[in-house]
């Protein structure tokens, strides 16, 4: 798993509670990368253009892309947050 310069500036912003919920949330999204049944605790979904998104929280999305070698993980932000990333892609 690779974090990116986006992702840790994003973190920045967060609060405590967030923080650990984005934490918490990368830590099952790689252990059940690749196990497409097991993806449901966390809202797996394909956004468009090779990105993904789970839920880390209520308010709170990490946006993720995935190659051979990886997942890198991008962003994490609301819902705005994310619609604002994706559009300016």
């Amino acid at each position: 798993m690779r974090l990116s310069k986006r992702f840790l500036k994003s973190l920045k912003t967060m609060g405590d509670d967030d923080y650990t919920r984005v934490e918490e949330a990368l830590g099952q999204l790689q252990k059940i990368w690749g196990a497409p049944h097991q993806h449901t605790g966390l809202s797996i979904r394909r956004l468009h253009a090779g990105y993904f998104e789970c839920r880390a929280g209520l308010n709170t999305r990490i946006v993720f892309r995935v190659s051979l070698a990886s997942l890198e993980i991008v962003f994490a932000g609301n819902h705005d947050a994310v619609r604002r990333l994706l559009r300016n892609e």
